[in-house]
Parts: structure tokens; sequence; C-alpha cells
């Protein structure tokens, strides 16, 4: 353990605190206006997307956390726009970034990021990064994921550090040539202006912030802040014993292990994924970023989620590591478009299957594996298109907390449970679909002291009479293991991903994993399975009213109260019978 540290503010404490309300409130506040400004659902609805503050180092200074595993990859597009265009740089420029490949830029090609500077009295003094989920980019289909991809060009449109505006006018035959790539232009043009809109908000009120308080004290104040967030972290950090943590992550055949060491000296974290396995044919390799990303998520999410404020100096402690070539640092040419949902969930559970062997009760259990179709086409009532993952198929469950049960439908777990859910009624009137189920599925959640969450049973079917759907297989091609059940706690059951033809033909799980692409018409039907969240400590050792009450609530079923949990209990009165549960407990335990 490290000694005792102090941290001395150079900027007075109630100025601070005011200044620190009113920097994160600016960028919640562009994050309210892309939600009420864009016209696709992707942001309007399931908020997928996340805005940053950064400075000129492109340390995130401030953040508004809507889709947490795109909060680490902010810094990256800010560096590869820095560091293409150098002293280039005007106020009122807007640029573009999505390509991974190109100095670093991305985590995935369906993330674009507008990165815009902001200048105060003529100094350029931060950048603002605002990176979203695009509806289509273009690639060979509909919908930005491509699972039966060859190459990185084939999974869309690759943009390097783009300039889009200059000096506050539209650059218009660039704007036009990448919107002539995809494929709803209308849509996502208006979807980029809600982005660029959004970032002139955050010019705005900075400045407004930085005249009400002078230059010089809100340059302190983002020191300070830095230097806190570091603080702040090194004090977490510095709670877990020294030494050395390993995990390793496997899938089924075909699949690359991911491989964790953590090292623990002091106040500092070395997390190497460097014996992860090599790049797999699947579209899920992670790029630096990517897994810079995932990392940093599952620190905040594990040791670090009681530091309120998260700034890029709680990132300073922390040294990544990884070896090109590798599943958690893919190169050009190679596959990435699923890898902010399958390598990052891995990631992000090797970190805390590795953290779990030093302080079990701290780390969560892991998160359901989410189990989703990319959807796409024109829905003939507006003769408009659409495209989007079906984020209803979204919802696994959350791992249980030492001392609580998972929370249902909480995933997918790069969102934390800050993924937002369409209500039925409005994904029937924006898809030509409509949903006969989407209900908590039950012994869908790990067994264990705490219980995993639930996740749910998704049931949907063509409405469309002439135009077909266009569905892109994207849940874990590998069914990687989930991790960590901690304390004896049990993972659940697998997903499963079916499809029932107008004709009377069906797909299996298996089918659908490997045709990964399907034309769907009128009455064709979807059937989806999303496992719930690993349980965590002995099941046995779960309080008999907690499982009394889940068979009365439909979560778990009296079969699996007896096999699981030693629980003998009637279905019809849900009466428990104690002696005989009494009897059965410890002949398990024995």
């Amino acid at each position: 353990m490290s000694e005792t540290r102090k941290f001395m503010l150079k900027t007075e404490p109630a100025d601070f605190a005011v200044l620190l309300s009113g920097i994160f409130t600016i960028a919640r506040e562009m994050g309210v206006n892309m939600e009420r400004t864009a016209r696709a659902p992707i942001y309007y609805s399931a908020h997928d997307f996340t805005n940053a503050i950064l400075n000129l180092d492109c340390e995130i200074v401030a953040l508004a956390e809507y889709i947490p595993v795109l909060n680490g990859a902010t810094p990256f597009a800010a560096k590869a726009v820095r560091d293409f265009f150098k002293s280039d740089v005007n106020e009122g420029d807007v640029f573009l970034v999505n390509d991974p490949y190109t100095l670093d830029a991305g985590n995935q090609m369906a993330d674009w990021t507008i990165v815009y500077p902001i200048f105060v009295e003529g100094e350029h003094m931060f950048w603002v990064a605002n990176k979203a989920h695009q509806q289509d980019t273009g690639g060979g289909v509909p919908g930005g994921y491509n699972p039966n991809a060859i190459d990185v060009y084939a999974e869309g449109l690759r943009i390097p550090p783009l300039r889009i505006f200059s000096k506050g006018k539209e650059i218009k035959d660039v704007f036009s040539l990448v919107m002539k790539n995809v494929r709803i232009p209308d849509t996502q043009r208006g979807d980029l202006l809600s982005m660029i809109g959004a970032a002139k908000v955050g010019e705005r009120r900075v400045n407004g912030l930085v005249k009400q308080f002078g230059k010089d004290k809100f340059k302190d104040f983002i020191e300070d802040l830095l230097n806190y967030g570091e603080f702040m972290m090194r004090e977490e950090i510095a709670k877990i014993p020294d030494g050395t943590y390993h995990s390793e992550i496997t899938g089924n055949p075909g699949s690359s292990p991911v491989v964790c060491d953590i090292t623990v000296k002091g106040s500092e974290m070395i997390v190497d994924f460097s014996q992860s396995g090599p790049m797999v044919q699947e579209y899920v390799n992670s790029p630096i970023a990517n897994t810079h990303s995932s990392t940093f998520q599952a620190v905040m999410n594990s040791i670090g989620k009681k530091i309120q404020y998260r700034c890029g100096g709680c990132y300073r402690p922390i040294e990544i590591k990884t070896k090109p070539g590798t599943i958690t640092h893919a190169v050009h040419p190679f596959t990435h478009g699923n890898c902010t949902n399958f390598i990052a969930k891995q990631i992000i559970e090797a970190v805390w299957a590795a953290l779990g062997e030093a302080i079990p009760q701290a780390v969560p259990g892991g998160w359901g594996s989410i189990n989703y179709w990319v959807f796409s086409g024109i829905d003939e009532r507006r003769n408009e298109g659409f495209g989007s993952p079906d984020f209803l198929a979204c919802a696994s469950g959350a791992g249980a907390i030492w001392g609580t049960d998972g929370w249902p439908t909480n995933g997918p777990q790069i969102c934390s449970g800050t993924l937002y859910y369409p209500e039925i009624e409005v994904a029937e009137g924006i898809y030509p679909m409509r949903w006969e189920k989407w209900e908590w599925s039950t012994d869908s959640g790990g067994p264990g002291k705490w219980r995993g969450g639930c996740g749910v049973d998704n049931v949907w079917v063509v409405e469309s009479e002439k135009e077909p759907v266009y569905v892109a297989y994207a849940a874990d091609p590998y069914d990687y293991n989930i991790a960590p059940a901690i304390a004896g706690g049990k993972m659940p059951p697998l997903n499963r991903k079916e499809l029932e033809l107008a004709t009377g033909a069906k797909e299996t799980s298996a089918d659908t994993r490997s045709k990964k692409f399907y034309v769907l018409r009128k009455g064709d039907k979807a059937i989806d399975f999303t496992q719930g969240g690993c349980g965590v400590g002995d099941p046995l050792d779960r309080d008999i009213t907690a499982v009394q009450e889940d068979v009365r609530d439909g979560l778990v079923s009296a079969k699996s109260a007896e096999k699981d949990y030693g629980v003998i209990i009637n279905p019809a009165t849900f009466e428990v019978d104690i002696e005989k549960t009494g009897a059965l407990r410890q002949k398990m335990r024995a």
C-alpha cells in the first residue's frame, strides 16, 4: 500500500465546486440538445452517443455519459484531428472522423465523431468531441453491421480526419461526398447537424463560463479538475493489495482468448492484454481505441464507481498494454464492426475477473451477452428509410453485485444501464414490425446468493406488405464465457436466436449464426432469448423468502428453485416446505 497522499487546490473551494458543476452541466446540455434535435431514434430514443469536452492535450475535462463504452474513445478522435491538421485549425471549423485505422481515430466505424475546436477570445482552449452511432455507414449491407465482411472496406465508409466546415461555412462538396455514401442521407445529415449544433452550444456555454471567472482562474480550475480525478483514482487503486492478477475469457472453437494481467503497485495499475489471442475472421476484433475505452469503463464500473466527476485525470494512473495483431489490438484491414459489443464486453469482464481475485466485493458479476438483429429497409407507410439495432433485444440482465441482486433488462454491459429502450408503441410506429412479446424471461438470471438480473423474451413479426426488412446477425458469434461468477455464483443459460418464416420454415440458432444475413417478408417472425446476468455467492445461501418471492413473481421456476437453490416450493400455492428444503440443502452442500 502506498503512503498517504494530499491534494491541494489552486482554485478556491467554492469556485471549484461552482465550476465543476458548470462544466459538467455544459456537457449534459450538449446531450440534451442532441436528444431534442436529432432525427434518428438511435439518438432521441436510445441515446446511443456521448459528449465530451477535452483540453488541448485531449484529456477529457467533462463528459455526458450516455453510452460509457464510447467515452474513452473520444480522446483518440480528438488526437487524430489535432495530429493531422496540427496548427491548421480555425474558429468555426468542424471535423468528422470514424476510421480506427487512421491515427487510431475510432473505436468502430458506425460511431462517427464530430470534433470541434472551442476558441475563447481568439485562443484555442478546448475541443468538443460528440460521438454517435449512425443509422448507416455505407458498406456491404444496410445498417452499419456486416457480419459477412471480409475486410474493413466492406464495413462502411472510412472517414479519416476530415474538415466538413471551414470557419463556419459548410464545405459542400466534402459533405456531399459523405452523404452520397450512406443509405439514409437526409436523416443522417440532420443527425450530423444535430451533433454540430450541440458542439456550438458547448462552445457558447464554455465562453460564458470563462468570461464570468476569467481565463487564468479557469485554466487553474481545469488543471485542478484533472489532478483531482487522478488523485481520486489513485486513492482507489491504493486500496488493492499489490500484486499481479490474471484472467482469461474464451468461447467456442474459432474464438480467440482475451487474456488480462493486472499489476497493482501502490497507486498505479498496469492492465496488460498483450497475451491475448490473434485476430479472428468474425467482425469483433477490437481496435486500440475500443480496447482503451472498454478498459477504462471496466475500471470506473468497479473500483472507480464512487468517483462522481469522471475526467481524463482518472485515466492517468492506468497504463494499458496491447500487442498489435491480437484480438485486443486489431490492425488494418481486419474487420471490427461489432467490436463495441464484442470484444468490448469480454475486455470489461476480463478486467473484472482479474480484479475479482483481489477485491471480489467491489466487482460486479458478469452481465448477459446481448442478442440482437440490426434491421433496415424502407417503411412503406411513410416511404422513408430506417436502420437500427433492435434495442429491445439488447436488454440482457446485469450481474449481481455483492449484497444486491442484478438489475433485470439492464444491458448491454457497454452501456451499464444507460441505454434507453423504445416503448413498444414507438418502435411499431417507426419500424414496420409488430411486437408479440417483450417480457422478463423466467430462469434467465444466473443463480446465486444474490441472483443475476433477468433477460428478456423478445418476439416481433414483419408487417410490411411489399418492402423487405433486411436483418444482420449481431449476437456474440462465439458464445464467450460470461465472467466473473463470483464466490460460487452461477452463469445464466445461453442466448437463443431463431426465425419462424411465413412459409413454415424455421431457422435455428445454429442456422442464424451460420447464415448471418436474411431478407424477411411479411409474417416472418424473429424469436430472441437474451440472457440474464451472473449470480454472486452460493445459491444455497440465498434467503428462502427471496427464492419464494422470485417464484411467485415468475422470475424463477419452481423447478429451478429446487435444482439450483435447494428450495422446495408448491407451484400452485407458492408455499415452502421448510423441512424438505432444509434436508435438500444439507444434502446438496454435502
